[in-house]
């Protein structure tokens, strides 16, 4: 590219056509108003647009062989970063806006992210790798610095982002059937204040409870419990069990019926004392009662892995601790039960 600046006899309207205006032209008696924005690839028909802005000198900029647009190189860029369950929007003012598809996880491959903003020129920005988002909701910006970069450079770019499932993808919740298994003794008022909380919270992720059952600790009763529920179910929530404890009924029920333990314990608080079991491919998440009233442990983290029907492995439960000390400023990490923040803010 070439910068040029155009002044007297060379501003003209066959002086800017192709040019890149690259300054704003403001409105003479009010800079609070815009008449075009740089960037704009200017023509002739501008010519009177320009001419009203009175300026005595235009800065502008002139595409070369082998330059391409930002507008477009944001577009090209945005094609290769957008992977599943991610809209493409723009280029806005040059930057073209990625958002959710659908209710999810979003997802980023933070490495090549960051190969791709070692690049000059090359702007891309996120949200944080694991956050739930909405469907709507913006997840990342794409854009180029300058008003125009080499095809070379933004080839190296594409060559990057390109192959697996983009850099920025949003996995969906799925609707699965839950089943919940309670040992724990609650009176009444408790079964109602914990029936309540976790139907709301299996609702928010577009599922249903197939059944809640209450058990005696008896290792028979929660192996037939165990049994009967998955059946007609895809994952199992359990309460009440002991987890570090071997001769608890629940564990020594789930080790009659061959299921494998995943993972006991996380290293986050509160909620470090949960257990994630399978039988066959299905899950089993164990939890202590006061958990399922919660907004804020462990639970709500794994939970929304879980209803993405992703498995869920150890080393899901060992990444845990960065950022395990959840406080009120690990807030946008949970689920908002109730309702989605669609809004942008």
């Amino acid at each position: 590219m070439k910068a040029e600046s155009l002044r007297g006899a060379r501003l003209t309207a066959e002086g800017i056509e192709g040019a890149v205006l690259a300054q704003t032209l403001l409105v003479p008696d009010d800079h609070h108003r815009a008449l075009l924005l740089k960037g704009r690839i200017l023509s002739k028909a501008d010519w009177p647009v320009v001419a009203s802005a009175r300026v005595d000198e235009l800065h502008v900029v002139r595409m070369e062989q082998g330059d391409v647009h930002e507008d477009e190189a944001a577009r090209r860029l945005a094609k290769v970063v957008a992977g599943p369950g991610v809209i493409v929007h723009g280029p806005a003012e040059s930057q073209v806006r990625l958002s959710a598809e659908v209710n999810g996880i979003f997802k980023v491959d933070v490495q090549r992210l960051n190969a791709l903003n070692s690049i000059q020129d090359v702007s891309i920005f996120t949200l944080f790798d694991g956050q739930l988002v909405s469907k709507g909701k913006t997840i990342a910006g794409v854009k180029v610095t300058p008003f125009v970069v080499p095809e070379a450079r933004l080839r190296e770019a594409e060559r990057v982002a390109a192959g697996g499932e983009g850099v920025v993808r949003v996995l969906a919740f799925q609707p699965l059937r839950v089943a919940v298994l309670v040992r724990e003794r609650l009176d009444p008022a408790q079964r109602e204040k914990f029936q309540a909380s976790i139907e709301m919270k299996v609702a928010w992720f577009g599922s249903s409870i197939s059944e809640i059952r209450y058990v005696a600790d008896d290792i028979g009763a929660v192996e037939a419990a165990v049994d009967a529920l998955l059946r007609d179910a895809d994952l199992l929530l359990t309460a009440g069990a002991n987890a570090t404890d071997p001769l608890d009924p629940t564990l020594v029920a789930l080790d009659r019926l061959g299921a494998r333990m995943e993972k006991q314990g996380a290293p986050a608080h509160p909620g470090s004392a949960v257990w994630l079991a399978y039988l066959t491919d299905k899950p089993i998440f164990g939890v202590a009662a006061c958990g399922m009233f919660s907004r804020a442990t462990v639970l709500d983290l794994i939970l929304p892995r879980l209803f993405t029907g992703s498995r869920v492995t150890a080393d899901d439960f060992n990444r845990l601790g960065h950022g395990g000390l959840l406080s009120k400023d690990m807030a946008f990490r949970f689920p908002a039960y109730g309702a989605f923040d669609t809004l942008d803010q």
